[in-house]
């Protein structure tokens, strides 16, 4: 081979060679840009259902609070002391896409002992078995909490036996929660607060399909299942 062809070829294969690598880090720089891109477009979005989540909750609570200051002040006062807790949770964790479960736990917990100032203590039946410890756990905020909302928005009625029952456990890296109320249906009973779309795109966002959430209605019974991946799937990518 003449050293005029050699060279020639030589020149075309590190031609071919400056071309490979750069179409190759082009390719990551374009595929780094649209994970950044999708990922900021998820946080958008999570936000964006937060901030109908929020408002709404808080909008419920303060009505809750409201009833119980001219039937009896004090449990008013003791009701806003409890408000502010969840409060704290709400401005410091709820803008995160994840708080610990634990957290989450501790706001139910506040939720249910607020509601209880407001009905009498034989007016409804509520159960709670939480695990004792849940490390590493994470869910996305209120995504439990909204449920319990609703179970006593929807499912107490002062004219007939009421009752919620409320279960979170942890199992192979699962979170399972399951809450269900007695169902007396009123003319909002179809709006279910927050809205089970609502909750169903957040967990999408954060979970992609490796998530279950089904809700069923019988027998005066209204039941929601839950189960989640201990942690976020898709943020995590």
């Amino acid at each position: 081979m003449k050293p005029e062809t050699s060279r020639l070829i030589m020149g075309i294969l590190l031609v071919g060679v400056d071309l490979g690598v750069f179409f190759y880090i082009e390719s990551r720089r374009k595929e780094r840009r649209m994970k950044e891109l999708e990922a900021e477009n998820i946080r958008q979005q999570l936000e964006s259902l937060r901030y109908q989540i929020n408002p709404h909750f808080l909008m419920n609570t303060l009505n809750n609070i409201h009833a119980l200051v001219d039937l009896d002040p004090e449990k008013a006062k003791e009701s806003i002391e409890v408000f502010s807790k969840m409060m704290r949770v709400l401005l410091y964790e709820g803008n995160a896409p994840t708080i610990p479960l634990a957290k989450e736990l501790d706001f139910i917990d506040h939720f249910i002992s607020l509601m209880r100032l407001r009905y009498p203590e034989d007016a409804v039946r509520i159960e709670t078995v939480f695990p004792a410890a849940c490390p590493d756990a994470a869910v996305p905020p209120l995504a439990m909490a909204s449920f319990v909302e609703n179970a006593f928005k929807h499912g107490i009625s002062y004219a007939a036996d009421s009752f919620i029952s409320i279960k979170v456990e942890l199992s192979d890296g699962r979170v399972l929660f399951e809450c269900a109320n007695s169902s007396h249906p009123s003319e909002d009973s179809g709006q279910h607060g927050i809205g089970l779309e609502n909750v169903r795109k957040r967990l999408s966002l954060l979970y992609g399909s490796s998530f279950l959430l089904s809700t069923r209605e019988k027998e005066g019974c209204y039941d929601v299942l839950m189960i989640l991946p201990s942690q976020p799937i898709m943020m995590a990518s």
